[in-house]
């Protein structure tokens, strides 16, 4: 029966789950720094892996329920934000600590493409976040924003990622095809 009980509750609400996925997922990449030679080096490579599994998800969540009265019925704007503060860590990590915040240096060393993509997404992303929040109806920038965001994390990973990165990217791809086809038809 569906009376609103205590039972039909979710064992965990979404918006927790996602805080829980970006402190879990922040503590074991600055715990990963322990395992590398350069600590700081490992720490702005395994920041990223919170802010894809934190993006992705969110994105997984757009695919699904499109950009409207069902996506807003979704958690996905914690997802989003927690997946956009990891990003910004991750940059920071990166940018901030690697490169010393010099952006010489950051373009020289990740190439304008790279640095200016990275750059990019941060921007969109925040620019995302904050129409989420505020009501704005903004499905072209959230839906740019995903497309910049899916790109960048699969050329990271797939194209250009080594180790377990490859793996990641296959399955946030596998991931993002469920939400495809889940997506209820236009006859539901």
């Amino acid at each position: 029966m569906m009376d609103g009980s205590v039972a039909e509750r979710p064992l965990l609400d979404s918006r927790v789950a996602a805080f829980l996925v970006f402190s879990v997922g922040l503590l074991l990449a600055i715990l990963a720094g322990l395992l590398g030679e350069n600590a700081d080096y490992m720490r702005a490579k395994a920041t990223i892996w919170p802010a894809a599994a934190l993006g992705g998800w969110a994105v997984a969540l757009m695919i699904r329920h499109g950009f409207g009265q069902a996506l807003a019925a979704t958690a996905w704007r914690s997802w989003w934000a927690w997946g956009l503060l990891a990003y910004a860590i991750h940059l920071w990590w990166g940018f901030g600590v690697i490169y010393g915040g010099d952006l010489d240096a950051v373009y020289a060393g990740q190439g304008t493409l790279v640095a200016s993509a990275n750059f990019a997404l941060l921007a969109l992303w925040a620019a995302s976040v904050i129409a989420a929040f505020a009501g704005a109806p903004a499905a072209w920038l959230h839906g740019v924003t995903a497309l910049l965001f899916g790109v960048s994390i699969l050329a990271a990973s797939i194209l250009f990622g080594r180790d377990v990165s490859p793996i990641g990217g296959i399955v946030l791809v596998l991931i993002w095809l469920g939400a495809l086809y889940l997506r209820p038809s236009e006859k539901e």
